[in-house]
């Protein structure tokens, strides 16, 4: 049997080759909190990956560090993409952006019940082109 940081690091990797949520890994009940967006259920996490992954190809994860404590799991990691369809508005760039990101999930029976996830939104913000200055 895994132990919880290898299914931390399985969710995290196989999510970016397989362009999927990894439901096999989820915990009934499972929860995620992906920076200040509302709290998600399986199925709307599915549907915000899904988006991501529809605009983001090329898509990869370094992995950092995983430390574990009890049956909670934080990672630290760098992720790249490329932006090649619309997302959220934006058009499609063909810009290659690299990302940071931390991180945390909480374990239940082997498997996520609750997983946070923030990744440097200001940095992936300037990669895609948004000005940053005030407009006034």
């Amino acid at each position: 049997m895994a132990g919880n940081k290898e299914i931390v690091r399985s969710f995290l990797e196989q999510s970016i080759a397989e362009r999927r949520t990894i439901e096999e890994l989820c915990a009934s009940g499972f929860s995620a909190h992906i920076g200040a967006a509302e709290t998600m259920d399986l199925e709307s996490f599915k549907k915000f990956q899904d988006a991501f992954y529809r605009s983001f190809t090329d898509n990869s994860i370094e992995i950092g560090e995983i430390i574990q404590e009890g049956n909670l799991v934080a990672f630290r990691g760098i992720t790249r993409s490329r932006h090649t369809a619309e997302y959220m508005g934006v058009p499609a760039s063909g810009r290659k952006i690299e990302v940071p990101v931390i991180g945390m999930a909480k374990l239940k029976e082997g498997k996520i019940f609750e997983w946070w996830n923030s990744p440097d939104r200001l940095s992936w913000m300037k990669q895609l082109g948004f000005s940053l200055q005030n407009q006034s």
